[in-house]
Formats: structure tokens, sequence, C-alpha cells
């Protein structure tokens, strides 16, 4: 009697469910999962194909589909590997410390093809950066660290797309060479500093003189000029004086001039003017000249 109970009260129990089902449909009956915004859950169905349920309230078959792993944050997130030593191409030890910044397209490859896809994409980080930077001269890798990171970012792209991965950039954020290194570079900078400075003062010391030697020219050249006009007014008015003649005079009144300007100098104290100065010149200015009256 009691098996008969109890094969009666299946029965009964199934009839319920099928009244049930009629009333609100089979749907109504599953289990609800509530996802977070911008975040992702695989699951994997025992018949059927996997799926991912997203932000809001989701319906699944419990003995039937399985939440595979933790929740997929789909927002851009960082991966932060520890620094790490790396020998460049001549043989200087840096510490070198980058950042990833990447993002889930595909949850499902993120969860199932690879077992931890965090740990995995560090891994390709640190092993494309010691590769890269390797193949450097250190020189080198200070001048082309944007470029170096673009590179490493572009060798990831295809390994990290397997796994459903998007990698946005890669960045260097810091590449630390010994000290010994690090003092030369700061002798270096200041010896170029100061190599600069000389440099500078050298040429403003050349463009100083070369505004000397042009005031110079163009004083020698007003000079000539005066002194040919002087010399065809002499001539002019005296034609049978010699060359010699105008030019003791010519001389002789430089010379004066000089003492002039001698006599005036704030270091002077007395000038002793020759005797025979004006011998010179009473040749030239004497009767000679005196005695002819002007044309009329």
């Amino acid at each position: 009697m009691e098996l008969i109970y109890w094969i009666a009260g299946i029965f009964a129990f199934f009839a319920v469910l099928i009244v049930i089902s009629y009333t609100v449909g089979f749907q109504g009956l599953l289990p609800v999962i509530i996802v977070d915004s911008q975040t992702a859950l695989v699951i994997d169905n025992r018949f059927g194909k996997d799926r991912v349920i997203t932000e809001g309230l989701n319906k699944y078959i419990p003995g039937v589909e399985v939440i595979v792993g933790d929740p997929i944050s789909l927002k851009e997130q960082p991966i932060d590997p520890p620094e790490q030593k790396i020998v460049s191409q001549d043989n200087i030890t840096l510490n070198v410390d980058m950042i990833a910044s990447i993002k889930i397209v595909d949850p499902i490859k993120a969860v199932m093809d690879i077992e931890n896809y965090a740990e995995s994409v560090e891994g390709l980080l640190k092993s494309r950066t010691l590769t890269k930077l390797g193949q450097k001269a250190f020189k080198n890798i200070q001048k082309e660290q944007q470029t170096i990171a673009n590179e490493i970012r572009d060798d990831m792209k295809d390994d990290c797309a397997r796994w459903g991965i998007e990698v946005i950039l890669v960045e260097f954020e810091s590449i630390t060479p010994p000290e010994a290194i690090q003092e030369a570079m700061q002798k270096e900078i200041v010896a170029e500093r100061e190599k600069k400075a000389s440099i500078l003062k050298a040429e403003g010391d050349h463009k100083v003189h070369s505004l000397h030697a042009d005031s110079e020219k163009v004083l020698i050249e007003k000079r000539a000029e005066a002194t040919h006009k002087v010399i065809k007014d002499l001539k002019e008015l005296m034609p049978d004086l010699s060359d010699e003649s105008i030019m003791q005079f010519l001389t002789k009144t430089a010379y004066i001039d000089s003492m002039k300007e001698l006599s005036s100098s704030n270091n002077s104290k007395f000038v002793l003017y020759p005797t025979d100065v004006q011998q010179p010149m009473q040749k030239v200015m004497g009767a000679e000249y005196m005695s002819r009256t002007p044309a009329d």
C-alpha cells in the first residue's frame, strides 16, 4: 500500500508541474541569475552551445547549464607585471617596468580557451619586451621608447586575439640603467651643456669681432675717400705740386692729429711735439701756395 501511495504522489507532482507549465510556461520555472553592468558570465551547456549572459536578469537550466569561471569584466583593464631585468644588446642590465591595457571582446574564448587570461597576457608582455629590448642598444632604447612599445603591442595582438582579447596599449613605466651608467649619462649631459655654452660664446665673440672689423673697414674707406678728396683739391689748387710734397703734407697732418688725440687722452700727462714738423708743411703751404691768386 505504501508503494502505491508513493507512486501516486509522484504522478500527482508531475501533474501539478504540467498544469503550471501550461499556465505560466516552462521558462517561468527556471532560476534567475543577476549579472552586474559591464560584466559577463560564460555558461557551459551540457547538450548545446556555450553562451554568454550579460547585465540584467538571465535564466538558466540547472544541471544542464553550468557557470564557468568567475565573472568577466568587459571594461578596459590593466596588466601590470612586476619589474624585470633585461640585458640590452650592448650588455647593459636594465630594470624595466611595463604596463598594458586590454579589453575582453570574446568572453567564451577568454574563459574556455585559456587557463588564466590575465597571467597569460602578462607572460606574453614580459617575453615580447625581453625580446625587443635585447635586440637594441641602450641609447636606441632611450630614443625609441614609444616606437618599441607600439611594436610590442602589435606583436601581442595576434596571440591575444586567439584568447578573445584586444590589446589597447603598451607603455614603459620606467627603464632604469645601473647607477654607474646614470652617473656617466649625467656627466655627458653636463659636458654637452658646457660645449653648447662654449659654442654660443665663441659665436658671440666672432660676431663682435666681425662687427668691429666691418666698422674698421668702413672707417678706413671713409678715410680713404677723404684723403682722395684732399689730394684732388690740392692738385686743382696747385697743379705744379709734386706727389711727394702732397704725401708729406698728409703724413704730417695725420701725425699732428694723432698727437692732439693723444694729448686729450685721460692717461696722458704732457706731449712733446717735434720742432721740425712744421718744416715740410711750410714747403707745401709756403710762399709758393700763398702767392697764387684764385682765378677770376
